[in-house]
């Protein structure tokens, strides 16, 4: 499964908040390089804390379950802006990578802000099958089939955001595929897009996930009544805090979603 693995997800356009901040990323990794210090979640967490995180999620175990009993964590910690999660195995090829910023989130036409985590960057992938022999099976975006451990992952990260004091965390899943598999504890913060979201799903629930996110990415679904559907991705969100809960879903969300849903149907183009 290969989520996020570009982060360079349409920043040219007009609706894509760039945080990173070059110089002090680079000031950062000087300053740990050469006074040797030991890189720290968040500037917080010890790695010895993180995999207590990754074992406490049953994350650490999933991949060791899945055929790498060697398994080890690597934490890189650029700045406060950018820390990276690796997963590794014994001879240092990546199982899992995890790219993570905190961010201060604010909804479209709302003053509060409300500090998240922001998964910029996601993979997983199973470095022993050879690519090359199932290629056809794998998603868009892929070049080793995944590790069937997102929920592990989702379950790591709202943890890591208990323990961070967060509201929650949001991603932007650049796939549909992606969003099906995060949509057990996110949800499109637009109703409108979940909406559609879930009458693609209803449209299509007789194909398997990676049929009908190729036939989307691919350009071949259509509305009901003939005109193109293109996937547009949107932020998913996933709360901690019972108050930012109820505030993005509230009963007016639920009734737009419903609408939008019912309002919207999806066929293959013939």
């Amino acid at each position: 499964m290969s989520i996020f693995t570009s982060t360079d997800k349409k920043k040219d356009s007009a609706n894509w908040l760039d945080i990173d901040d070059l110089s002090l990323v680079d000031v950062s990794k000087d300053l740990n390089t050469s006074l040797n210090m030991e890189p720290k979640l968040f500037n917080k967490f010890s790695a010895d804390e993180v995999l207590g995180f990754l074992e406490e999620s049953k994350l650490i175990n999933a991949v060791k379950a899945r055929g790498y009993p060697d398994a080890r964590l690597h934490l890189d910690v650029l700045s406060d802006y950018d820390n990276r999660i690796y997963i590794r195995t014994k001879d240092q090829k990546i199982l899992v990578h995890l790219r993570l910023k905190v961010s201060e989130f604010q909804l479209r036409e709302d003053e509060e802000h409300f500090s998240m985590i922001y998964i910029d960057w996601l993979l997983t992938q199973n470095v022993k099958i050879n690519s090359k022999k199932i290629r056809k099976e794998l998603y868009f975006g892929q070049d080793f089939p995944g590790l069937n451990v997102l929920n592990e992952i989702t379950e790591f990260i709202r943890l890591l955001s208990n323990k961070m004091g967060t509201s929650g965390a949001f991603n932007v899943p650049e796939y549909f595929h992606d969003a099906v598999l995060f949509s057990r504890k996110f949800r499109f913060i637009d109703p409108e897009k979940e909406g559609i979201f879930r009458a693609l799903v209803h449209s299509f629930r007789r194909l398997n996930l990676r049929q009908l996110s190729s036939f989307i990415h691919q350009n071949n679904v259509i509305y009901a009544n003939g005109d193109p559907y293109t996937w547009k991705y949107g932020e998913m969100i996933t709360c901690n805090d019972p108050y930012l809960e109820k505030k993005i879903f509230n009963e007016s969300y639920f009734k737009r979603l419903k609408e939008s849903k019912d309002r919207h149907r999806f066929l293959l183009k013939k």
